[in-house]
């Protein structure tokens, strides 16, 4: 695959790498995804500002896990 079909991003401060297109639930391990749709746990950017896991990813953005 060519390096512009992926992205990295962060979360918790740790790199990821994925392919262009791929939502902010892709990046998430099963218990975290499964306790933000129950509503234990939400999603931020490294702006405060909170995210759906739909979200689309964009090469070097920054996303924290907050409960």
């Amino acid at each position: 695959m060519e390096e512009s079909k992926r992205i990295k991003v962060y979360l918790n401060e740790k790199p990821i790498i994925v392919f262009r297109g791929m939502k902010l639930k892709h990046i998430l391990d099963t218990e975290s995804l499964n306790d933000v749709r129950a509503g234990i746990k939400y999603i931020v950017d490294e702006y405060g500002n909170k995210r759906g896991l739909e979200g689309n990813l964009e090469n070097n953005e920054h996303f924290f896990i907050k409960k």
